[in-house]
């Protein structure tokens, strides 16, 4: 009879603990297995049972954890499309890594950055924070790039390197930084679509740096330098230049529009085999006022190509300082002071004071203080060699032809001593035509000229104006 009645409390256990929560049955389970070996067998098919309402709870738990896992992703996803929406500019290459890049630093404002697109929902760490404009922002893209995009408000340190192609839409460019395009990875295609704004600051710039190989830049934009507030405070303060090539070399520009130029347009530097076609360079809006907005300065390039570009502005269309093998062909400057070389000298003769092999064919050159012009420094050596001037067309120019040894960057012009020591040779000026005040404006010294060719000068000038110190070959 005791050990029926055992049995029989045994049953009873089991029984109460069938719809026991699981730690119930788990406390269950330990009794039962300090009872008497005569209820072992009762015991075993209680915990057999329990063992099957166990697993019956976890697979539900599990399926539990996996739609909240699920909704956890959903949600998540709905953030990052939501921030994507916001203020925050990206860079967005498609076919990206499913894990984006970690960020270095972060900005509490609206930037651009570089991140991809079809990116995964799993937050990228990031390394340290800031709240300054200038900390940089940049996810690159998938190994092998993508393309990007860059619109709102620009970010110093913003990295494109890894873009196959940048587009740059309607973008602000805070003031004292430089829109940094000088990584841009090999073969890569920019192209400018909406409105570029820089601000305004008295700094050397440049407002745009571009370096790489084989780039295509390119598009409709306009670029807008904000030159009104610098020209009406005078030449005195510095000022940044618009947009400079560094060793950019096998690449192409062509289509956007530059315009109110703080300072210098184009500053070309150690760049080789490119070509600059179909820009518009507009500083119309400084006329009278603005001071120093040259179109292309070019310093030690070699084959670069200028043609079909429209340039207004008050300085130089195109300065060589130095550079050789290049052609200025088929473009329109207007307002300025015409195509130059120059101001050219230098304490040796190298790279960096020889301007050799130049071309300057079918240009419209209009209201300008000068046609065509070289000028050297006084005290200084260099080389200017192999120019051809060819079916160019002025309109309306002060000074149709203007060679000067005599040029003081102390004082800014024309001293009328024409000490240079820059060689000037083989210049030739063929199927020059149009109207002038002035058609000649030389003073030069015959010890450092040589082997100048004039032929085909068809333009109707006020006066003949003046030479001193030519060649020979040439006369009034």
């Amino acid at each position: 009879m005791k050990l029926l009645s055992t049995a029989f409390a045994a049953f009873a256990l089991l029984a109460a603990t069938a719809n026991a929560s699981p730690l119930a049955r788990m406390e269950a389970e330990s009794h039962n297995k300090t009872s008497h070996h005569h209820t072992k067998h009762a015991v075993q098919q209680q915990t057999q049972d329990q063992s099957q309402g166990q697993s019956q709870h976890q697979n539900q738990v599990q399926q539990q954890t996996q739609d909240q896992s699920q909704n956890q992703d959903q949600d998540q996803t709905q953030q990052q499309l939501l921030s994507s929406s916001g203020s925050s500019a990206t860079a967005s290459p498609t076919n990206a890594s499913t894990t984006p890049s970690p960020t270095n630093g972060s900005s509490s404002g609206s930037s651009a950055t570089v991140s991809p697109t079809n990116a995964s929902t799993t937050p990228s760490p990031t390394n340290g924070s800031s709240s300054s404009a200038n900390a940089g922002a940049s996810v690159k893209p998938a190994s092998g790039g993508g393309p990007c995009t860059l619109s709102g408000t620009y970010k110093a340190g913003t990295d494109i390197s890894s873009c196959s192609s940048i587009t740059i839409g309607s973008l602000t460019v805070p003031a004292g930084v430089t829109l940094d395009l000088s990584k841009a990875k090999t073969g890569a295609t920019i192209t400018f679509t909406g409105n570029t704004t820089f601000g305004t600051e008295k700094w050397a710039g440049p407002l745009v740096l571009l370096g790489g190989s084989n780039l295509s830049v390119k598009g409709s934009g306009t670029l807008d330098g904000q030159g009104a507030w610098y020209w009406q405070q005078g030449q005195s303060i510095t000022r940044p230049v618009f947009f400079r090539l560094e060793n950019v070399i096998d690449s192409t520009l062509s289509g956007f529009t530059l315009k109110n130029s703080p300072f210098r347009t184009f500053s070309l530097v150690t760049c080789k085999y490119t070509t600059i076609s179909g820009l518009t360079l507009d500083s119309r809006a400084g006329d009278g006022i603005a001071k120093n907005t040259d179109g292309f300065d070019l310093t030690e390039n070699d084959h670069i190509t200028i043609t079909g570009n429209t340039i207004y502005n008050q300085d130089d269309c195109l300065a060589m300082q130095s550079s050789t093998n290049t052609v200025f062909s088929n473009n329109y400057c207007c307002g300025g002071h015409g195509v130059s070389i120059g101001s050219l000298g230098g304490n040796d003769v190298d790279q960096s004071s020889t301007v050799q092999g130049l071309t300057v064919q079918g240009n419209h050159i209009e209201n300008s203080d000068n046609g065509i012009r070289i000028k050297t420094i006084i005290g200084l050596q260099g080389l200017v060699s192999d120019v051809k001037y060819v079916q160019n067309q002025l309109s309306n120019v002060k000074n149709a032809i203007v060679l000067h040894s005599d040029y003081s960057k102390a004082k800014g012009g024309y001293t009328g001593s024409p000490t240079s020591l820059v060689t000037i040779q083989g210049v030739t000026i063929s199927g020059l035509t149009g109207s002038a005040t002035n058609l000649y404006d030389i003073c030069t010294d015959s010890k450092v000229v040589s082997d100048w060719t004039f032929s085909g000068i068809n333009v109707s000038a006020s006066s003949a104006g003046k030479m001193m110190g030519q060649p020979e070959s040439v006369s009034v």
